[in-house]
This record gives C-alpha cells, structure tokens and sequence, in this order.
C-alpha cells in the first residue's frame, strides 16, 4: 500500500510541475495552454497503470480519478497563478463542480483504458 501512496504523490507532483512549466511557456511561447492536454492525458494513464500493477484494477482507476481531481484544482490554480495563455476569453480558472467532476471523469475513463489495454 505503500508503494501506492507513493505513485500517487508522486502523480500530484507531476502534475504540478507540468502544471507550471506549461502555463509559463505557453506564455512566453504564446501557444495555446489547451494543446498541453496529451499531457496531462500520459500522466492520468501512467499513474493508473503503476497504482493498479502494486494495488490492483480498483486502485488504479480510483487513482486516475484523484489525479483529474487534484488537476481540476490544484492544477487550475497553478495555471492561473503562471497565467497560462488561454486565447479563448470564455474559458476562465474558476473552480466549480461541473468542471472538477468532468476532468475527474475524464481521468477515469483515460486511466480506465490505459489499465486495460497494459495490464
């Protein structure tokens, strides 16, 4: 379990610093900060994948999902803080629960696929 804990830290980790790094180099690059998706989509499947081989299918999919839940929160505030080049004014950093439960849902299902394509 605690090998599981630690793949987990370390996947918020992860995501924080992808987090950082991409919102300051979409801005200084002046690309769009949504092109970083494929990103966070490698880190939701990674973590799914390492938790479910040390703690099995369920944990691994209940990982991906705290993984899109700390991105939809943890990860928006970071972007917001590096002010990530959003070019669509519509999209805002505002954290409600239709967006948290839709990137957590999300993770789910991407962490959910790469479980059962590897394992």
């Amino acid at each position: 379990m605690l090998n599981v804990l630690f793949v987990v830290i370390i996947g918020f980790i992860t995501i924080a610093i992808f987090d950082a790094i991409g919102a300051i180099l979409s801005r200084k690059l002046n690309f769009n900060y949504a092109l970083l998706t494929i990103g966070s989509i490698s880190i939701y499947a990674t973590i799914a994948v390492y938790t479910a081989i040390y703690g099995g299918i369920l944990i691994g999919i209940i990982s991906s999902f705290l993984m899109g839940l700390f991105d939809a929160t943890v990860g928006l505030k970071i972007s917001e803080k590096f002010k990530a080049n959003i070019p669509d004014k519509s999209i805002t950093f505002k954290i409600d629960f239709k967006t948290v439960f839709a990137v957590s849902i999300f993770a789910t299902v991407i962490g959910t696929i790469a479980i059962l394509l590897i394992l």
